[in-house]
């Protein structure tokens, strides 16, 4: 079975779960030094997809979902959403 998404295969997929695994570990102790934040911080790159940080998530998130719902008058809003991307792709 295949499993991709924007080229994310089921080995990588795998990987990023023992990533998230490591960074969740990680943010359970108690006490950190510089080192261990270091750490948590390279951990929490590597486990993102793509490497992508959180901030980038929550970028896209806004641009493509928070900003059209907020644009639609909440009826069949899926549908306005992916047709305000649509304009937007097509403009760009």
């Amino acid at each position: 079975m295949v499993f991709a998404v924007n080229d994310l295969q089921i080995e990588n997929l795998s990987e990023v779960y023992v990533k998230w695994n490591e960074m969740y570990l990680l943010s359970r102790s108690e006490k950190f030094k510089k080192s261990d934040l270091e750490k948590f911080q390279k951990a929490i790159n590597d486990w993102a997809i793509n490497e992508y940080i959180t901030e980038t998530y929550e970028s896209l998130h806004k641009t493509y979902v928070k900003i059209p719902y907020h644009l639609s008058n909440k009826k069949e809003v899926e549908k306005q959403i992916m047709e305000n991307i649509r304009r937007r792709a097509i403009v760009s």
